[in-house]
């Protein structure tokens, strides 16, 4: 029993030995499951305010437009003119208010959010609407009956002096109908004095079309809300009493947080607008990411079980094996003693034996260990890069790695495309790519390479001096690894170069800083070296440039086929914010998003069949958003208008055929119609005589004349050779008025009379 004991404890402690390396990768699940939680609140709040910015600038724009024609309203001529009106008109204010009336229609026919106007006039006691003019008393009882707006608070409102207020409200037919949703936008008219209004015009915006607008494709919103600079809710979307349940914090200071209200839990974003101080709130619903962290956690407990069952059985497997020799040698010493004193020779050769195999043991643990160095290493580099841990100069020994100068520099190489895409060959790839940069870095200082990611590898640099000439140095062996790298091994690499800093400190700062400059690899492309001095530059408060109108002119291009005009539209966005100024990478992702989004409003048009237009190429959505570089995204973009503006041509020739066919077909049954003309064909077809006359021309190839004129021609041939008509008879026949133009037109397409034709039709 006390052997079998001993026995045990030995196994036990190699078994426990087993069991703790299972620390190692539940701790990095564990790692990972909290950076998971992490990145995807971080990409939900990234993803809300993007779409808040969408938000503002779609709606600012809307409600600016409006807001113009208000304006331009209030300073109009037929509105000031009925300004001094009173309750009994004479026949000439009657005339000034059929004017007044004509031009509110005119001004609501401008825009087509906007529901409706009226104006009201205190002199007079009226409110004129697009139609028609009616007393204060009857307008809130059969023109615009509100729902939740009382006729005191109305009239209570519109007496006061407004500047470019808004007020929600709700409109009814009938007291049976739903409430239409509107927003009121209320002016004060002036004359000579601003302290006394001389009347309020009220534009209401019709909040269906508000809503259509921002519910529509990817930038839809659960719950959306613009408030003024009072703090009024100006524009809702979503749940109208939630935002009352929201902390004035988050608000307040303009930031993303979360909040609980009724015992579910929102995220809140809050961003500011600079057009009137507006404020613009999102506020969603986390069931979303606590779906994706469910999906996260049972992941995790299903690996974790699995990891522990197979850890278990693996260090018992493991435990055995090592346990073996060791109870071989101890039944070994069991059987010496038992059988006879140990002999001395057999002694040392036993103790010879258990040093030679302990040594062994060593020796290989030496070498594994000297197998795993470069992981070690490539692992220490990688966290000082990163910036996770403190390293003493005494680990850094312990694993061969010897930092001798005072500067160091991170240069980052990103594998942007690889020659072949099996995972054998990459790993291949960045194999060859690591040893060319360290052997390249050597000219600088001592080199390290650090595999970071599938896509992209580090050097570290250890180097003399921080200096003008070390970073042109640091510039010319980047220049030489992308042309060494391209023409050997087909590999196209961009590389981003960090700046030269002290003490290893200094590393994870320079880490960053070449990270920074990899990001304007959209900006630059493929097969660039960027260093951090030339992107510093970038870093001032720039917006791009592609206004409304040029978007515009882009559809109006695509969707009538013009692929020279779009061409050029796209190569001056192109050179107002690549060519002429250089954009920060901020307002480069903008603009890309900002164009993707031309792009899909072109793709959703009711006049474009997506199946057809696409269907024997890639599906243009991937192929926009697999885009890394503003060139490819701009061919991309370039090659979907070009099959778009192709399909357009197509259908628009297809349609030329068809209208060809049925005017030939027209003018076959009629030309012997004496009254056929150019005229009377163009009127049947509801064309101008001037565009059929070209078209004619360039689908058949002779003018209209020519063509009608070779049929009765044919005809007349015909005729002489079956029939024995006169002259005049034929002529009247194939559709001319006499013989004589009869004679004159054979003798020009034959080449001789039609009495010499009769006698000799050879």
């Amino acid at each position: 029993m006390n052997r079998w004991l001993k026995r045990r404890t030995v196994y036990s402690g190699i078994l426990f030995s087993y069991l703790l390396m299972l620390i190692i990768p539940l701790s990095i699940e564990t790692f990972s499951y909290m950076q998971y939680s992490q990145l995807i609140h971080k990409e939900t709040e990234m993803y809300n305010r993007s779409m808040l910015k969408q938000a503002q600038r779609v709606l600012d724009d809307r409600l600016q437009s409006i807001e113009e024609v208000t304006m331009n309203l209030s300073y109009d001529t037929e509105v000031q003119r009925f300004v001094n009106v009173t309750e009994n008109m004479d026949a000439l204010d009657k005339y000034n208010l059929s004017k007044l009336i004509n031009t509110i229609d005119r001004y609501k026919k401008t825009n087509s959010f906007i529901h409706g106007i009226y104006i009201y006039y205190p002199k007079s006691g009226s409110v004129v609407t697009e139609s028609a003019k009616s007393t204060v008393e009857d307008f809130p009882k059969y023109v615009y009956r509100y729902s939740d707006w009382t006729f005191d608070d109305w009239k209570y409102t519109i007496n006061q002096i407004q500047n470019l207020e808004y007020r929600t409200a709700q409109l009814s037919q009938n007291d049976a109908s739903e409430p239409r949703k509107v927003v009121s936008l209320m002016q004060s008219v002036f004359q000579g004095s601003i302290k006394q209004a001389v009347a309020t015009i009220v534009v209401t915006v019709d909040v269906t079309k508000l809503e259509g607008l921002l519910s529509d494709g990817p930038s839809s919103f659960g719950n959306l809300y613009v408030l003024d600079r009072k703090g009024k809710k100006v524009f809702e979307l979503g749940d109208q009493e939630l935002l009352a349940s929201v902390p004035a914090n988050p608000l307040d200071e303009h930031k993303s947080s979360f909040v609980k209200v009724a015992d579910k839990q929102y995220y809140v974003s809050s961003l500011p607008s600079p057009y009137r101080e507006r404020q613009y709130v999102s506020v969603t619903s986390v069931e979303n990411i606590k779906q994706d962290l469910k999906r996260i956690t049972d992941l995790v407990i299903l690996v974790t079980i699995g990891l522990i069952t197979a850890g278990i059985v693996l260090a018992v497997i493991l435990a055995r094996g090592k346990y073996k020799p060791i109870k071989k040698l101890a039944d070994v010493f069991q059987t010496k003693w038992k059988a006879a004193p140990i002999a001395e020779s057999n002694e040392l050769k036993l103790i010879e034996w258990v040093a030679d195999t302990a040594i062994k043991e060593k020796e290989q643990f030496v070498q594994a260990m000297q197998r795993q160095m470069p992981v070690l290493r490539s692992n220490m580099f990688l966290r000082l890069m990163k910036g996770s841990i403190t390293v003493e100069e005494q680990a850094m020994h312990d694993i061969g790695v010897e930092l001798p100068n005072p500067y160091f520099a991170v240069i980052l190489v990103h594998v942007d495309q690889y020659d072949e895409s099996k995972l054998k060959e990459r790993n291949l790839s960045k194999f060859v790519i690591s040893n060319v940069l360290e052997h390249l870095g050597q000219e600088a200082g001592l080199s390290y390479a650090v595999d970071i990611d599938i896509d992209r590898v580090g050097l570290l640099l250890n180097v003399e001096e921080s200096s003008f000439r070390m970073t042109e140095l640091l510039h010319e062996l980047s220049t030489k690894a992308l042309e060494f790298i391209g023409v050997k091994f087909h590999n196209t690499i961009t590389v981003s170069i960090g700046g030269i800093h002290e003490k290893l400190e200094g590393i994870h700062l320079s880490y960053q800083e070449a990270y920074q400059a990899m990001e304007y690899q959209m900006v630059k492309g493929y097969s660039s070296v960027i260093g951090y001095d030339e992107v510093q530059s970038l870093s001032k408060p720039q917006t791009y440039v592609y206004p409304i109108q040029t978007e515009e002119l882009l559809l109006s291009s695509i969707k009538h086929g013009d692929i020279k005009k779009v061409r050029e539209i796209m190569n001056d966005v192109y050179e107002m914010n690549f060519v002429t100024g250089q954009l920060p990478i901020e307002m480069a992702r903008c603009l890309y998003f900002d164009m993707m989004g031309t792009a899909i409003k072109v793709l959703n048009s009711s006049a474009m069949d997506y199946e057809v237009i696409f269907a024997d190429g890639p599906e243009p959505y991937s192929k926009l958003i697999s885009s890394r570089t503003i060139q490819e995204m701009q061919s991309t973009l370039l090659w979907i208008y070009e099959r778009i503006c192709e399909h357009i041509h197509e259908g628009k020739k297809k349609h030329s055929y068809q209208l060809e066919d049925r005017i030939t077909a027209f003018i076959a049954e009629h030309f012997a119609d004496p009254d056929l003309s150019l005229t009377k064909v163009s009127g049947v077809f509801n064309l101008s005589p001037t565009y059929l006359s070209g078209f004619f021309k360039e689908q058949v190839g002779e003018n209209f004349l020519n063509y009608v004129n070779k049929l009765r021609i044919e005809a007349a041939k015909k005729i002489l050779l079956e029939e024995s008509l006169s002259l005049q008879e034929i002529a009247s026949k194939v559709g001319y008025s006499n013989n004589v133009v009869l004679i004159r037109n054979f003798k020009k397409y034959v080449g001789c009379t039609p009495g010499e034709y009769r006698e000799s039709p050879q």
